[in-house]
């Protein structure tokens, strides 16, 4: 392949295969992430429908990877009341990525 000179005069930022995950929060410290049971804290998340029906909050304690609480708050449908007390039994003493792989009914609860 054949290289301008700008590209050849270029210097590498990054070179090797150590390309560690994004550092993330956690309770005092900063943690890289590299199993799900590394991943501990408190997070908040927000979702609303298609037609705009309705919004909700999605607020998750997660400690070492595994839903503790689930706390869903909403503001809709009739449909919504029903599908955020199941999601929030549904969601405790799973991992993070089961519950990403979960159906909440509710598109509003699935965005969140």
């Amino acid at each position: 392949m054949i290289y301008t000179k700008e590209v050849e005069m270029m210097c590498p930022v990054a070179k090797g295969a150590k390309h560690e995950p994004a550092p993330i929060p956690e309770e005092g410290k900063w943690v890289h992430a590299k199993q799900i049971s590394d991943i501990s804290g408190f997070t908040h998340g927000i979702g609303w429908c298609a037609p705009q029906q309705g919004a909700c909050k999605l607020s998750l304690n997660i400690k070492n990877g595994i839903i503790e609480e689930a706390l869903v708050e909403t503001i809709g449908c009739s449909g919504m009341t029903h599908s955020a007390a199941m999601a929030a039994e549904i969601l405790q003493g799973k991992t993070i990525l089961e519950a990403l792989n979960t159906d909440l009914v509710c598109d509003a609860i699935n965005t969140a």
